[in-house]
């Protein structure tokens, strides 16, 4: 994401710039631990959680990870980290369910 990609509504705004600028490594989200056995977790997880409970699981992460910015690694990352969940749900669910 660049400063010209930023949105202008109040919530990202005191946000600086530097935070959007590609804060994820190669392998921030899916390092290769994640993938032993053949499938990575989240997959895994998301085979064998209900809808709603996937849900709550990649809420519940993008919260602790938003909670947590600039607490332990760089703010950016765990912004980073909280949007690929909050993606990762919202994908799932216009993949596999239809609004009710």
């Amino acid at each position: 994401m660049t400063p010209k990609d930023i949105p202008s509504n109040a919530f990202w705004q005191g946000i600086p710039e530097e935070m959007f600028e590609d804060p994820i490594k190669p392998d921030m989200i899916n390092p290769d631990h994640y993938k032993v056995g053949g499938i990575e977790t989240i997959d895994y997880l998301q085979a064998k959680l209900t809808s709603k409970e996937f849900a709550g699981y990649c809420r519940g992460n993008a919260l602790k990870y938003l909670s947590r910015a600039g607490h332990k690694d760089e703010a950016a990352q765990d912004v980073a980290k909280a949007i690929w969940y909050l993606e990762r749900w919202l994908d799932s669910r216009c993949h596999t369910h239809k609004p009710t």
